[in-house]
């Protein structure tokens, strides 16, 4: 009982010393939740932090997330969140979590705080096994949400844009993903190859997830037992693999499960061709990064992996769930010298974070559209 009263104190310390840092000295926005260990929304959100020309903090900011949980901040903490308000940061910015959502949505409505919200991505069936979890179903809700009471929101892709528009009526701002250059840059193929002990192999990055499917990638190496192939993402593995999906990884497939996105970025400059098997995608950042690279792509005939390449401009698309072609495509992009080149322009022109930044920076200064 004590250890567990010292533990809370400690907790609390360090949550409210947080919120008396904002208070003393408030930054121009706070951008949440800053919740994701890993992945696109994680990548997302520090790279507004590191390009804006404002001040932004993260909330929370990771200091903080370094002694407390989750539901900490969501539970224990959550009356104590509400009843703060951060006098002078001038806007606050949401992505995905509920929780901040509707802390946005009372600072809004008692204290006038301006309020921005990005769409990345719809919760649709297939990011389940069979149908939808029950808390993706309220983030389904929070999202329709934040889009409905926001000042400003913002769609990360053209076909979610018009899927919103078409579906619920919304209106939303084109504002894409963007792609840090800068780092994709810093890859460095031959490190890669001590890390792997690979070499001409063909890559897959995703965690263990059906929206993800990965099955269908391992399927490819089988298929293609010419090609040498690796796959990295958290919690796959070759034994998870098999239990999930029921697959048996073949002998020239290499699981090595999680990477850092320095790591990544490292074999997709080491690779012969980036494969994407998702069933569904917001706007994709790594094929995007992948494209910053010049190299090969696959991807499936979803909404958002079609707009990334371009509809076929930049990248080779597979029929979703049809292995031989998946095999055939994938050996067309290994083959190609001419839409990878072309790529990289496509990224520098639309989706660089320092080209997208200013027209968020534009819309945090109160300028309303990109």
């Amino acid at each position: 009982m004590f250890r567990h009263r010292a533990a809370h104190a400690r907790k609390e310390r360090v949550f409210r010393n947080w919120l008396r840092d904002l208070t003393a000295n408030p930054p121009s926005g706070l951008l949440g939740a800053n919740f994701a260990q890993h992945g696109g929304i994680r990548h997302h959100i520090r790279a507004i932090q590191k390009h804006s020309g404002l001040r932004i903090e993260l909330a929370p900011p990771e200091s903080v997330m370094q002694s407390l949980a989750t539901g900490d901040l969501t539970q224990t903490f959550r009356e104590a969140f509400f009843e703060f308000h951060p006098k002078g940061v001038r806007f606050l910015h949401s992505h995905v979590y509920p929780w901040f959502i509707q802390w946005c949505h009372h600072q809004k409505k008692q204290h006038g705080t301006r309020w921005i919200h990005t769409h990345h991505n719809w919760y649709y069936p297939e990011f389940g096994r069979g149908a939808l979890e029950p808390w993706q179903q309220e983030f389904n809700e929070q999202f329709l949400f934040a889009l409905r009471h926001a000042d400003v929101s913002l769609s990360v892709s053209r076909w979610q844009q018009s899927f919103l528009r078409d579906t619920y009526g919304l209106e939303t701002q084109y504002l894409p993903n963007g792609v840090d250059v800068t780092i994709c840059d810093r890859a460095d193929a031959a490190r890669c190859h001590r890390r792997t002990g690979l070499s001409d192999f063909v890559l897959y990055v995703g965690r263990n997830d059906p929206v993800k499917n990965p099955a269908d990638f391992v399927k490819l190496a089988i298929n293609l037992p010419k090609q040498q192939f690796l796959m990295l993402g958290p919690a796959l593995s070759n034994a998870t693999l098999h239990d999930d999906w029921d697959v048996t990884v073949p002998e020239n497939l290499k699981v090595m499960g999680e990477a850092t996105h320095q790591e990544t970025q490292d074999a997709i400059a080491a690779c012969s061709a980036l494969v994407v098997t998702s069933k569904r995608e917001g706007l994709p950042t790594l094929v995007l990064e992948a494209m910053t690279h010049g190299k090969p792509i696959v991807v499936p005939d979803e909404d958002g992996c079609l707009e990334a390449v371009g509809n076929g401009d930049f990248g080779f698309i597979y029929r979703q769930g049809d292995i031989d072609h998946l095999s055939a495509m994938t050996l067309a992009a290994i083959a190609d010298r001419q839409r990878c080149k072309l790529a990289r322009k496509r990224v520098l022109e639309e989706y660089d974070w320092r080209v997208v930044m200013g027209k968020l920076d534009r819309i945090y200064a109160g300028a309303g559209r990109p």
